[in-house]
């Protein structure tokens, strides 16, 4: 947020279209993400074990996916913060799956001070398959700054 214009309430319409965001998670970013964590289920990071629980490849953490979603909304709607954030996994993702997050915003609601941004989103890998499925609610970090006619 620190080069993007905070995007005011007004400048929101229903229908605007996020996305898309291209993301390829890779071993290391797994491997930070198994660190940070202290993930010890090994599913994530060996093909051995992941094999053994009935998987063809090692899968993406399902956390580190959705802040995929996550940091794409962040980025679209800057100055505003996830007040709900629900998701749904669908299909794991895979090792070297090509995941593009899209979204769109499908509700506004303004009652006195109170802004809020409705969106669902999505995380579909490169064969078309949803793996991810959610929705957000988002509010102003600043109320002022989010409304042109203050």
């Amino acid at each position: 947020m620190d080069d993007m214009a905070v995007k005011s309430f007004e400048e929101i319409d229903i229908g605007d279209e996020i996305g898309p965001v291209t993301y390829a998670p890779t071993l290391e970013d797994i491997q930070r993400y198994a660190a940070v964590v202290r993930m010890v289920d090994q599913r994530f990071l060996s093909s051995e074990v992941a094999q053994q629980r009935g998987f063809s490849h090692p899968i993406v953490p399902g956390p580190l996916s959705a802040t995929l979603l996550s940091r794409m909304l962040r980025e679209h709607l800057p100055g505003w913060r996830l007040q709900t954030f629900n998701i749904s996994f669908r299909a794991p993702v895979r090792h070297g799956d090509v995941l593009t997050c899209m979204g769109v915003v499908t509700q506004k609601e303004e009652a006195g001070d109170a802004s809020v941004v409705h969106c669902e989103v999505f995380a579909e890998n490169q064969n078309g398959d949803r793996a991810l499925v959610g929705s957000a609610t988002l509010t102003p970090r600043d109320r002022k700054s989010t409304r042109l006619n203050s």
